[in-house]
């Protein structure tokens, strides 16, 4: 699984890299999808910005999910309960 990663994941970024050089031209970001003409705020900005900003939103959740994933486990390891949520509520309840 590691060295899946570790082919994978240079080639990702050398597609995007690529992806941004190609696609420098500046586009109409929008942030209102009923009026797509004239929308209410929307800023000119080149395409690449929009896709790298956007890669980084999606490693940075997928980081911070994996984290919090981990960070359960161990609590589940240790046999300590998970700091919220709804099965600790039932676990107290049934108790």
């Amino acid at each position: 699984m590691k060295l899946l990663r570790w082919i994978l994941l240079p080639l990702i970024a050398v597609l995007a890299m690529a992806l941004a050089v190609a696609n420098r031209s500046y586009v109409t970001f929008g942030f209102d999808p009923f009026d797509v003409e004239t929308p209410a705020f929307a800023i000119e900005i080149p395409l690449f910005l929009i896709v790298l900003v956007s890669m980084l939103l999606g490693i940075l959740m997928g980081g911070i999910g994996a984290w919090a994933q981990a960070r359960r486990k161990a609590a589940r390891k240790k046999g300590a309960a998970p700091a919220a949520g709804l099965p600790a509520l039932r676990a107290a309840e049934s108790d």
